[in-house]
């Protein structure tokens, strides 16, 4: 024997797990400092991994932005649906700071009843909302500032629009770290910037463009577009000559943005023709050779009918009016927009007339989205039927479904090559027009973005208002979502590239499908219980009207029959009723065994299976110990 003394197992059982706590709480606070700005997002969707683009805009960043969350405490407490979507709005902002270096500041505010903090929000313009009948408002939005004092704000943070968070957060913080004023060149072929029928006043779209945007006129017949234009919106480009499209084909090659309006048939230029007295003038539109290079098929002489979609009509017919649908006039809802894409997700209806059909060129390498598309009872057919004297009913007869849809609008992207592969083209003297700054190039830059639309008529105005007399005035009100579309495919457009491709992400309320199917499952059981129990009573009230009813004064007395009767439905009514309980108690069940074993499994299953890990170590080092004392 060395003589040394025996170690004291307890003792050092004691010590081991005092220094396991301590090391436990200096490993979660050295990480908490050190890997703050690291996350691992398991979710389904990758709900909380922000997008690149989101990356890209925030380190974009030169000057401060500070964004104010005023975010009631009671509306958390009394909403816990709100309290989860809050928690995740405060957990996004943090990570835009920590990616955006500290440029994005974040401040938050618990604005209750009659504080200063409400005070602020009001004045910032977010909306209260009442919270009981007590009359408290509470309020969840977001009040943002730049350096020059550019203010911004989401008013009240709808969960409705949770998919489209970051999109939102991202566009408001890109808005301010750039607040000059985008400049849109507006090249039309309609007169929807001075209409003469309009006293030379724009169409209602272009004042709700001018609210957000600058505007600027490009001619028909330009050989260059600025360098300051943003976006360059083509309405019903007809007959534009080489040299021109040209000019608009550079343009988008270098960077530039575009939304091009093109149609088969404009109801607007035809009755314009003919209101001034003037001959027909061609009704279509095309652009077929950029079309050809930008891989966009389009054909400028067949629109798309929707069956489904089509607008009854009342026309003359056989010495009398008839109500028929008129397939060229189609006003398309929900199911008919793109509803990944900010730009038609949360429109309703837009109505068009006449309008014509785009798709991805086959072989074409480039990203076709579409945003608005017809229903499955479409069929494209010659626009000529439609020009001069239209036949509703006709075409209505001869409307065959091809069982296919079409998009009527579509986001365009990718690298485009140029229509003009020998260079400039010549102009009017026979001379090449000159080639732009940079000089002529064959391919994009970088990736372009442009939005192509197959309808005109969606612009004006009776497309999507009707106007009303106010104290004397005409006030526009809007029947259709037609210029919100445009505000927000332009506003989209506008952005950064990275803007542009941010996705929707999914919803943070992830639904237990297993307990909905219970209560799906339990409800079909529940209903068809329920019309078993109407059906009996039709019955029995059946029988009992046909049972004979003594006459005088014995009228009020029940025969023995009615009794027997009576007494088997109120039998029978007992014994649904307790068949009911059952079916609602057996449910009930189900889902509180479901809950029971979910909380097993998230709370108590893996701490579980650490201890047992624990134990079983513990004993195999204890035996291993044991055996080597036996040994030595």
């Amino acid at each position: 024997m060395n003589g040394s003394k025996p170690v004291d197992q307890k003792k050092l059982g004691v010590a081991a797990g005092i220094l396991a706590v301590v090391l436990f709480v200096a490993l979660n606070v050295f990480s908490g400092a050190q890997f703050k700005s690291i996350r691992l997002d398991l979710t389904e969707n990758s709900m909380f991994t922000l997008s690149n683009g989101t990356r890209e805009v925030l380190k974009g960043i030169k000057e401060p932005v500070v964004l104010r969350l005023y975010a009631s405490r009671s509306l958390a407490e009394a909403a816990p649906a709100y309290g989860d979507f809050i928690r995740r709005v405060r957990e996004i902002l943090d990570h835009y700071s920590d990616l955006s270096g500290g440029m994005v500041q974040i401040r938050s505010f618990n604005p209750e009843s009659y504080s200063v903090e409400e005070d602020e929000a009001v004045a910032y313009g977010l909306q209260g909302v009442q919270l009981d009948q007590g009359g408290e408002l509470v309020y969840f939005g977001l009040a943002a500032t730049n350096s020059t004092d550019d203010t911004q704000v989401i008013p009240f943070f709808d969960t409705q629009r949770e998919r489209y968070l970051e999109y939102d957060l991202t566009k408001l913080v890109f808005n301010l770290a750039n607040p000059e004023k985008k400049k849109i060149g507006l090249m039309t072929f309609l007169p929807i910037d001075t209409d003469p029928l309009k006293q030379y006043k724009p169409w209602v779209v272009v004042e709700q463009m001018e609210q957000f945007f600058e505007t600027r006129a490009i001619g028909r017949s330009v050989t260059y577009i600025p360098d300051d234009i943003d976006l360059l919106m083509i309405v019903h480009p007809s007959g534009v000559g080489d040299p021109t499209l040209y000019a608009i084909e550079q343009f988008v090659l270098r960077g530039g943005r575009a939304m091009i309006f093109v149609d088969p048939q404009s109801d607007v230029q035809t009755e314009m023709a003919a209101a001034m007295r003037q001959p027909p003038s061609i009704a279509n539109s095309d652009l077929p050779k950029l079309f050809d290079a930008w891989g966009v098929e389009y054909d400028a002489d067949k629109f798309v009918g929707d069956r489904a979609a089509a607008t009854r009509v009342e026309v003359p017919g056989g010495g009398r009016s008839v109500v028929t649908d008129y397939v060229s006039w189609i006003g398309l809802g929900p199911d008919n927009f793109n509803s990944d894409d900010v730009s038609t997700s949360e429109l309703n209806r837009i109505f068009m007339t006449g309008a014509g059909s785009i798709a991805k060129k086959e072989g074409a390498d480039i990203t076709f989205t579409p945003l608005i598309s017809t229903g499955e009872h479409s069929m494209r057919i010659d626009a000529s039927k439609i020009r001069m004297r239209p036949d509703p009913v006709g075409l209505l007869k001869e409307f065959r479904s091809e069982l296919t849809p079409y998009a009527i609008a579509a986001r365009i992207s990718g690298k485009f090559k140029t229509a003009f592969p020998d260079g400039p083209p010549k102009g009017k003297d026979d001379a090449k027009v000159p080639a732009p700054k940079g000089g002529h190039l064959a391919q994009s830059v970088e990736t372009a973005n442009l939005i192509i639309i197959a309808d005109t008529d969606l612009l004006s105005d009776r497309s999507w208002i009707r106007f009303q007399s106010f104290f004397g005035r005409q006030v526009p009100v809007p029947t259709a979502d037609n210029a919100t579309f445009v505000i927000n495919a332009l506003d989209n457009l506008l952005g950064s590239d990275a803007l542009i491709n941010l996705r929707s992400r999914g919803v943070a309320a992830r639904p237990f499908h297993r307990v909905k199917a219970l209560k799906d499952e339990a409800e079909r059981r529940f209903r068809k219980t329920e019309q078993d129990l109407r059906e009996k009573m039709k019955v029995t009230k059946e029988k009992i009207g046909k049972l004979d009813v003594s006459g005088g004064e014995s009228q009020a007395i029940l025969s023995e029959d009615q009794k027997t009767a009576l007494k088997n439905f109120k039998t029978d009514l007992v014994d649904i009723r307790r068949k009911l309980r059952e079916v609602q108690h057996s449910l009930q069940k189900d889902i509180e065994a479901l809950d029971t074993w979910l909380k097993i499994l998230n709370i108590w299953a893996v701490p579980a299976i650490i201890s047992v890990i624990a134990v079983v170590m513990a004993w195999v080092r204890r035996r291993k110990y044991r055996q080597r004392a036996l040994n030595g």
